[in-house]
């Protein structure tokens, strides 16, 4: 049974009772039960300030791309769906949380806009990106952001400057009720053509090095330092290890894949197997990447 709503919480866009197996890349899951779709900055914030006064609880969905779901969520869940337009001004490019990441790098290279190639081959949409401070190729979205707007857990609207200690490696403090809205990138000038190629070239790299014709969820684990994760689980031979519909990949360890029926349970298992024999073959213990839901 879950907790009835607000009247003014039921005004905003919603839908009930949605699988997360068409929420998310991984497509593993249960339900989820409400899911609040704002598609203005206005109705974002309504959204925050009446969960905060009824006390409710709530998650934030991205693109669904650096997520596993373990199960039924009952608590409200927030997914921007903002209009989706690439503003430009000079050197800079604002996008909306909701926006594609992948395509926000290539709306920069069409534009002649140099900075962003090393996004290319991240999928997600921008608002996950800034979340988990997206990076690849030694760059990360912290090295060219140049502001960005987001709600507080309170519902207060706020656009700032980025500070020392706000974006780290794959993490920033927008957890536990932030709501990324929008951020803006200081990109340089470049030849248009050569931008464009760097940015397949990228996309080439992602498709011959990882697994896209299965379902994940990118990444599963986080880089140790000095290492790779994906090296770590290659070694303590766990490559093509199966727990039903859930395996390690066979081209890149550090992804879990969904052959098509895997269930939350199985992909919970895979990964404390791996965890756990990364353990004992090397003595490192993995931090996930991802995001991980457990049931509510």
């Amino acid at each position: 049974m879950t907790r009835p709503l607000p009247d003014e919480l039921l005004k905003l866009p919603h839908r009930i009772e949605v699988p997360f197996t068409k929420l998310t890349t991984l497509g593993v899951g249960g339900v989820c039960h409400w899911l609040f779709e704002p598609t203005t900055e206005a109705e974002a914030q309504a959204f925050v300030r009446a969960c905060v006064r009824e006390s409710l609880p709530y998650r934030v969905l991205g693109g669904g791309s650096n997520l596993v779901v373990l199960g039924n969520m009952s608590m409200p869940v927030l997914r921007l769906r903002f209009p989706q337009e690439l503003q430009r001004n000079g050197l800079t490019l604002t996008a909306p949380a909701s926006f594609g990441h992948i395509r926000m790098a290539q709306g920069a290279a069409n534009e002649g806009l140099s900075g962003m190639e090393y996004a290319s081959g991240i999928p997600g949409t921008t608002g996950g990106a800034l979340r988990m401070n997206a990076g690849a190729y030694g760059r990360e979205l912290v090295d060219i952001l140049d502001t960005f707007r987001f709600l507080t857990p309170q519902g207060e609207l706020i656009e700032k400057r980025p500070e020392p200690g706000e974006f780290n490696y794959r993490c920033s403090f927008l957890t536990g009720g932030y709501v990324g809205l929008s951020f803006t990138v200081r990109l340089a000038g470049g030849d248009r053509e050569s931008i464009q190629a760097q940015v397949r070239e990228n996309m080439g790299k992602r498709g011959s090095s990882q697994p896209l014709s299965k379902r994940n969820a990118g990444c599963i684990f986080k880089n140790p330092p000095g290492t790779s994760a994906g090296r770590l689980i290659d070694l303590a031979g766990l490559k093509g290890f199966r727990i039903g519909d859930a395996e390690v990949s066979s081209e890149h360890a550090n992804f879990l894949i969904n052959h098509g029926h895997a269930t939350a349970a199985e992909f919970a298992e895979l990964m404390d197997v791996v965890r756990a024999k990364v353990r004992e073959t090397h003595g490192i213990e993995l931090e996930p990447e991802v995001e991980i839901w457990h049931a509510e």
